[in-house]
Order: C-alpha cells, then sequence, then structure tokens
C-alpha cells in the first residue's frame, strides 16, 4: 500500500540531498528491464490462454485474471514507480502526485498497489482450489458468473481499503495505522494461503479412501499442484515486504533511522521482489501446462519452424 499524497514516511523527515545519478539509475535499469520482462512473458501467457480452447474452462478465469494483472504490474506499476523514485529519491526528474482524492486512488488500485490485488487474486485460487479438491463434483456446476463476481470483488477489497485509509485516517496518526492495516492485510492473505494449502496436502496425501480418478479430476489435481507452485514462489517474493512491514509495526521510527541513500536501497529490493512474483508465474505456467508450453514454442521458434519455402517461389524461365 502507498501512502496519501498528504502524508508520507519520509517527505517531512529527510533532508539529505539527492542521489547522485549513478546510485539511482542501475537500480532503475533493473527492475526496468524486469517490468519490461514481466510485460512481454504475461502478454504470451495471455495469448497462450486465447489461443487453446481446452484452456478456457471455469477452473481457469482466476488464472487468466491472474495473468492479466501480472501484466498490469510489470505495464502500471514499474513505470509509476520508476516515475516516482526516480524523482523523489533521485530527482532525475520532476515528480507529481494527483491531489485529487479519487485520482490517486485510483493510481493506487491500478497502478502503485495493483500487486495487492495480484496476492488477493491468489488467496482467491486457494480457496477455489480447496472447493475443487474437497468438493470436486460440485465444483464442476460453478457458475460462470460466480467467478466474475470473485474478480469484483478482487478488485474492490484494495479499492475500499486505500479509500477508508485515505479518507478515515487521522492524519496525525496516519501512518501508525497505516502500517498496521497493511501488515495485517498480507498476514491475513498469506495465512489463508497457507492453510488452504495445508488442507489440500491433508485432503490428497492422508486421505486414503479408494476412488477412481477420472480424467477430470486428475486435471484438476495437476492444476492444484502448479498453483500450489505459482503461490509458493509468490509468498517468496512477499517476504521482503511482509518483514519490512513487520518492522515498520514494531517499530515507529524504523524508517526515519535511515539514510535518504539507505532507504532508497531498501525500497527498491522490497519492489524488485514484490515484482517478481508477476515474473515467476508465467513462467511456473510455461514449465508446468503443456498447452501454454507448446503455444509458447510455437511463438518463440516461429520463423524456424515455417522457413521460406522456396516451392512457392516461381521460378523464372532462363
Amino acid at each position: 500500500m502507498s501512502l496519501s499524497p498528504n502524508n508520507s514516511t519520509y517527505d517531512d523527515t529527510i533532508h539529505d540531498p539527492p542521489l547522485s545519478a549513478s546510485k539511482c539509475i542501475p537500480w532503475l535499469a533493473v527492475f526496468g528491464a524486469e517490468c519490461l520482462t514481466i510485460v512481454i512473458l504475461n502478454v504470451i501467457i495471455i495469448i497462450a490462454f486465447v489461443k487453446q480452447r481446452q484452456l478456457q474452462r471455469r477452473s481457469t478465469c482466476l488464472i487468466i485474471h491472474q495473468a492479466v494483472v501480472d501484466l498490469l504490474v510489470g505495464l502500471l506499476y514499474g513505470s509509476l514507480i520508476i516515475e516516482g523514485y526516480g524523482g523523489f529519491f533521485c530527482v532525475l526528474w520532476e515528480y507529481h502526485r494527483p491531489n485529487i482524492t479519487w485520482l490517486y486512488i485510483l493510481e493506487l488500485v491500478l497502478g502503485q498497489d495493483v500487486y495487492q490485488v495480484s496476492l488477493l487474486n491468489l488467496a482467491v485460487i486457494s480457496l477455489e482450489r480447496v472447493h475443487a479438491t474437497i468438493r470436486p463434483f460440485k465444483h464442476r456446476f460453478i457458475k460462470k458468473w460466480v467467478y466474475g463476481v470473485m474478480i469484483t470483488i478482487i478488485w474492490l477489497v484494495p479499492s475500499v481499503t486505500n479509500s477508508v485509509i485515505i479518507e478515515v485516517l487521522p492524519s496525525t496518526r496516519f501512518y501508525d495505522f497505516f502500517k498496521l492495516i497493511s501488515f495485517a492485510y498480507y498476514c491475513t492473505l498469506i495465512f489463508v494461503v497457507v492453510v488452504c494449502y495445508i488442507i489440500i496436502y491433508l485432503k490428497v496425501r492422508c486421505v486414503r479412501r479408494p476412488q477412481h480418478h477420472g480424467a477430470a479430476v486428475l486435471r484438476e489435481r495437476k492444476l492444484t499442484s502448479t498453483l500450489f507452485l505459482v503461490t509458493f514462489g509468490s509468498l517468496i517474493t512477499f517476504l521482503p515486504m511482509m518483514v519490512f512491514w513487520g518492522f515498520e509495526a514494531s517499530n515507529s521510527k524504523l524508517s526515519y533511522s535511515f539514510s535518504h541513500e539507505s532507504f532508497f536501497h531498501v525500497m527498491m529490493v522490497k519492489t524488485t521482489f514484490v515484482a517478481a512474483n508477476s515474473l515467476i508465474n508465467p513462467i511456473i505456467y510455461a514449465i508446468r501446462m503443456p498447452e501454454v508450453k507448446t503455444v509458447l514454442t510455437k511463438i518463440i521458434f516461429r520463423s524456424a519452424s515455417n522457413p521460406l519455402n522456396t516451392i512457392d517461389i516461381p521460378l523464372q524461365n532462363l
């Protein structure tokens, strides 16, 4: 989560001069390259899901949505972070934050804090996988509109949360409340994810009951294992952010103890790891899902698999 336009962790306490370009540009270049890779890979994943009809199932709606959110992380979140950090920490350019509340909330949800949507979507996927594992037959008859409602809720929760933070919390105690809400938000989602996959593990591995495993059940289990790897990778990438907000919640003076340069490095490490979540997801999909791998191979090796056919070129009579 980000701070409101009129409140900041750091703005009122930092008096150090701006960082030199040699300290900022390498970080921003690495982060920019990471975001560009995120955009390219997630565009390929979305194309794969669009082209392969067998991937267009109800159980993959949230995966497609995850790819779209990850695309926004690379496209919008990356752009806003580069623009914001380059302007505030390094003064490489002039940085303007929106002063209109609804514009700022829109920038938060669609830009700077879109990774909130990504983590929340993974938590909802975990709940959906629990239902698919425990009630496989009922899960097959879930209507598509239910997934539409879930996706709507996934976007509304960060919007409402950010609105409450900006409008309701008193400015004098803003950051004290803000860091507690942020830490509680991430802890709750990670707790839900961990509990869900423990339930899935106990159901699949520990309960030994003779039952017939149809192709649909096996396919759902493979999808569950793939999504477990995706979620596990996400937990690792969100760990630096969790540590950051944990220390912030336990020590209200922590941010003020950093120098300007140290705080920039801390924020860049945290931000790079968060963006890496959207980089890991498409890689795991490409490795674990044969349909995605097929489309990915065709896109990458298209020119090699379709060389110029000289038979189609009319020959000139000499």
